[in-house]
């Protein structure tokens, strides 16, 4: 017996297939000069040193997450699980940065009060795009305080990346069903969510507030 895949099916033959003469791989004695990675690493800023790259996205998105099950994950709306348990929430803010020394494209990952300077820049000057970044802790402690300095770059001379679907992306790293995406849950300035009543009248979370309704600010893990 043998097996052969066509899209995600797996079909089962009686006879083996014929081996085809270019079916082996290519070998090599070097290591490539880089790896090719389709996807995008989600990238927070690390404790011990400034995060510093350019922003190649246009503006950025946000959303209500939870910790939950030992990692971040988005605010589910009317049926989400971690608001059913009284687990706090707070908002989140994503955009595509291109690291200043290494040049990896990644997805940049704040909360709603670090993203201030963000917003303030976007206001300005009508777009995120070209912006150096530069995102740094204090207090030299994970989990401290994020500020984010932003200043102008001349990327006039520069081979700039295509930013990512943010929303896309997103919802690859937080493996979210890809009928999510056919319909996706999203407003321009203030994101729709789900409150818990449990935890509606707690002391107003970073940002921003919805229909009113103030979050918890109890601490969470990131």
């Amino acid at each position: 017996m043998s097996y052969y895949a066509t899209g995600l099916l797996f079909w089962r033959t009686a006879n083996p297939l014929p081996r085809l003469e270019t079916a082996m791989p290519v070998f090599s004695n070097d290591l490539p000069a880089k790896t090719e990675n389709r996807g995008y690493d989600l990238r927070r800023t690390p404790p011990d040193a400034p995060l510093k790259g350019l922003i190649t996205s246009d503006d950025l998105i946000g959303c209500y997450t939870h910790w939950w099950g030992g990692r971040t994950v988005p605010c589910e709306d009317e049926n989400c699980e971690a608001c059913n348990a009284n687990t706090p929430a707070r908002w989140h803010c994503y955009l595509s940065v291109l690291e200043s020394k290494s040049f990896d494209h990644f997805i940049f990952e704040c909360t709603g009060k670090a993203a201030l300077p963000l917003i303030d820049w976007r206001q300005n000057n009508g777009t995120l795009k070209g912006a150096l970044m530069t995102a740094f802790r204090p207090k030299r402690r994970r989990n401290a305080r994020v500020e984010i300095i932003l200043k102008p770059y001349d990327i006039s001379q520069l081979k700039f990346p295509q930013a990512p679907d943010l929303i896309r992306a997103m919802s690859v790293i937080w493996q979210l069903p890809g009928t999510a995406l056919a319909t996706p849950n999203y407003e321009m300035s203030t994101p729709k969510i789900h409150v818990n009543p449990a935890i509606v009248a707690a002391q107003r979370g970073d940002m921003p507030e919805s229909n009113g309704k103030k979050r918890s600010r109890k601490k969470v893990p990131k």
